[in-house]
């Protein structure tokens, strides 16, 4: 999928606007390579600029993928828009859960941070691939 704003490179970071309950609103889904990205959180009013402050632990991370991948295989289908957007959900409900059971407590910029890290990185499209890879 290509970035909507420049249409040139890869887009790996997704945004969807939801409701305070957590009702995705589909068509306000975005999708934007890592500059343009960087470009529109800078210029958006509201949105945190030091949104990659906070990331996981290499092992943390790992450890949560391997889990994620056996529990909930179905969050590396990146086949559509909608199967994106499912995935995202599950992974949100997914790292809240556990970052609950392990009494790891944040607010909700710092959530974003780490869901940034968890799903929206190279490191998760990297582990998107070698699930491919193991499923052929």
């Amino acid at each position: 999928m290509l970035c909507q704003a420049c249409q040139q490179r890869a887009a790996t970071v997704h945004l969807s606007t939801t409701f305070p309950g957590g009702e995705p609103v589909t068509d306000r889904e975005q999708h934007f390579c890592k500059q343009c990205a960087d470009a529109y959180f800078a210029s958006t009013p509201g949105m945190n600029s030091a949104r990659g402050l906070i990331c996981l632990s290499d092992s943390y991370r790992s450890k949560l993928y391997d889990l994620l991948e056996s529990v909930h295989p179905e969050a590396f289908d990146d086949t559509d828009t909608e199967a994106c957007q499912r995935a995202s959900n599950l992974m949100r409900n997914f790292l809240r859960e556990h970052l609950k059971k392990d009494n790891i407590e944040m607010n909700e910029d710092a959530f974003e941070m780490v869901c940034l890290d968890f799903f929206g990185s190279h490191r998760f499209y990297t582990r998107i691939n070698e699930h491919k890879r193991k499923k052929s």
